[in-house]
């Protein structure tokens, strides 16, 4: 299928069942039978290729992939096969995991007075990533309050969209979605709809947040006034007045907050703490068995949360930029203080693979860069066992990329060892293998 507006990209996806669309006949167009027992065996080898492993890179490397999983990788030089991928001159990556991303209320809600379909949402925004290298997607739907002017926020709202996103995703989808609850803790109505959510077994992670004006994110009230200003075009004095409101709201009760932090514990859902300010916070947190801090707010924070073993998480858009959009902790300083393992996309997903080709300009292995946003977010949500790495064993979620002025670009994902999105550029000039396509 290909997408018009895109002249010089050729892109295709796969809903369900491999597919391969090609602008030229195949040369190595498999016989009829052969291509039938090909399929139903589903083996193939991805040959020559700069595979990147937890651990380094091997150069013109083999991975063989069996009914989806990776059934080896190795060093040893193979050419490819008629049915094989010819992964000469390209970078082998692990599909990348996003452990939270708001993409999805943007791509419904765009505009305060504009709410499109969830499930065009759904099926827009899943090519997209696809395309920029997710190959598993946390969505994280925040339960703000039920008089948020974004109606995506709203408590049933927020359940009506997991519950389509579950549906849709266990029908035919390109890559994987995870639930991610984001718990704003004025929400004092929410509980009861958490606590079902987590029964039924409908959410992979929460976390809980307080963006109450004056600590946390927006411990710089100069800061959240100027955001509240332009975002809801209100005067200085209007904006004071809802910062005051804000300030005065009540908070669930550490009673209720324990409830579920124990809910989610025992149904196996990691929590996490989002935009942590102090040591104390983190003490809080961690006794509810949070294991993951997002955001943290100081270098101070950082390190603390890193020394009690919880995974930090920074965003992908903060390394892009060099600073936090709220004038918080710069990524790229925790990051050379050693103390980020996980980047997620949080408002942007184009940032994940760039953000990691970032830290590799920089100075940084290519190996341990992509690990943030492969091996080391799976690990977090216990989800390694088969995701997040090139090895043996693990389902076969791939990237194949290249360098293009600097800048690395995707031409084939393959989730579950199928292809779900190829792009092939037209003049590709610094790709020995590249075929060059005429109109």
């Amino acid at each position: 299928m290909s997408w018009a507006g895109w002249p010089t990209t050729f892109w295709t996806c796969g809903y369900g069942k491999p597919r391969r669309t090609q602008r030229k006949p195949n040369k190595f167009r498999l016989p009829a039978k052969e291509k039938e027992d090909h399929f139903m065996h589903n083996v193939y080898k991805i040959c020559g290729g700069s595979i990147v492993t937890p651990s380094g890179i091997l150069e013109n490397g083999t991975l063989v992939v069996e009914n989806g999983t990776i059934a080896d990788v190795s060093s040893v030089p193979s050419l490819p096969g008629p049915h094989d991928i010819d992964a000469r001159g390209l970078l082998v990556l692990p599909g990348i995991i996003d452990t939270h991303s708001d993409a999805i209320e943007h791509e419904m809600q765009p505009r305060p007075a504009s709410l499109f379909p969830i499930e065009m949402s759904f099926y827009e925004l899943e090519r997209k990533l696809a395309g920029q290298g997710v190959t598993t997607i946390y969505h994280s739907l925040s339960m703000w309050d039920d008089n948020s002017p974004k109606e995506v926020r709203r408590n049933q709202s927020v359940k009506n969209m997991i519950r389509t996103i579950r549906r849709l995703s266990s029908a035919g989808h390109l890559i994987r979605h995870q639930l991610h609850l984001r718990f704003e803790i004025v929400n004092l109505n929410a509980v009861p709809h958490i606590v079902e959510l987590l029964e039924n077994g409908e959410l992979d992670q929460i976390s809980f947040m307080d963006h109450t004006p004056g600590q946390g994110q927006y411990r710089n009230l100069e800061v959240q006034k100027k955001f509240v200003m332009e975002r809801q075009k209100l005067s200085e004095e209007e904006t004071l007045r809802v910062l005051e409101a804000r300030r005065q709201q009540p908070k669930v009760s550490r009673d209720d907050l324990q409830l579920v932090a124990d809910l989610a514990r025992s149904k196996g859902v990691p929590l996490a703490s989002h935009d942590d300010d102090s040591v104390e916070k983190l003490e809080l947190v961690q006794g509810w068995n949070a294991a993951i801090s997002e955001f943290p707010i100081t270098l101070e924070v950082a390190s603390e949360a890193k020394r009690k073993g919880l995974y930090v998480v920074m965003g992908a858009p903060n390394v892009i930029l060099g600073k936090s959009h709220s004038n918080n902790l710069s990524a790229l300083e925790a990051i050379k203080e050693g103390l980020v393992d996980i980047l997620c996309s949080d408002y942007y997903p184009p940032s994940m693979l760039q953000a990691a080709f970032r830290l590799h300009a920089l100075g940084y292995d290519l190996p341990y860069a992509f690990n943030m946003i492969s091996l080391n977010p799976a690990k977090a949500l216990g989800i390694s066992d088969r995701l997040g790495s090139l090895e043996s064993g693990k389902t076969a979620d791939i990237l194949l990329a290249r360098m293009h002025e600097g800048r690395p670009v995707i031409e084939k994902v393959l989730v579950g060892g199928q292809t779900v999105c190829q792009m092939d550029y037209r003049g590709r000039m610094d790709h020995a293998a590249a075929a060059v396509y005429s109109l």
